[in-house]
């Protein structure tokens, strides 16, 4: 089995990755080093199985470990072991090709199970940072329903949601009947629903209507 390639500059933290790594690949070389240089090093001298890498190291960031490494095309599975919770290096470390993004201060037996996992082509994400990822995919499912309708569509929508017909929308609106009309057959299909009780259902479930 190819070495693994574990990154981080504390040397405390680093020998309790290396134990992590140990109890999770046992028998497994394990290479260890403290910077981005010294590791830049270890990957034009070895092929690695599996990387364990620190984002904020003395000389440069564990984001051009990753990007060396190049898990996209090498398929070498890379965990991210950080203090960083934000969401930046999150995105940046899954961008640059990372399967696992977890904080240290998990404890041992989680980190050897994550290790075990990226191993058999599991993602590893601590669960801080799972929440991270559910939030960011949820804010942009609402902003695209945010702009999916737009300004005077919803103001149709609403009028009929509360049963007013198109003659009283047009009205209300001040538009013709048949503008009305078309921003109803719009509505409907960007909603992909076919009734007023359908499009009615369909935006408040997508948070689009609030009805009293």
């Amino acid at each position: 089995m190819n070495p693994v390639l574990v990154v981080e500059d504390n040397a405390e933290t680093r020998r309790w990755l290396c134990a992590c790594v140990d109890e999770a690949i046992s028998g497994g070389e394990i290479v260890s080093v403290g910077d981005v240089a010294a590791a830049q090093e270890a990957i034009a001298a070895h092929r690695f199985s599996l990387a364990v890498v620190d984002l904020g190291l003395p000389d440069g960031s564990g984001i051009d470990i990753i990007k060396a490494l190049d898990p996209s095309n090498s398929g070498i599975p890379v965990l991210v072991a950080t203090m960083y919770d934000d969401d930046k290096h999150l995105f940046d470390a899954l961008r640059s090709g990372a399967r696992g993004y977890i904080l240290k201060d998990q404890d041992r037996d989680k980190v050897v199970s994550y290790l075990q996992g990226l191993s058999t082509g599991e993602v590893a994400l601590s669960n801080q940072m799972a929440a991270k990822l559910v939030d960011h995919f949820n804010a942009r499912g609402r902003d695209a329903d945010d702009g999916l309708l737009a300004p005077r569509e919803k103001d149709v929508l609403g009028a009929i949601a509360k049963g007013f017909s198109v003659a009283d929308t047009a009205q209300m609106l001040g538009l013709s009947i048949n503008t009305v009309k078309s921003y109803v057959k719009t509505i409907y299909g960007k909603l992909g629903v076919s009734s007023r009780a359908e499009a009615t259902a369909e935006a408040i479930r997508r948070g689009l209507l609030d009805i009293d």
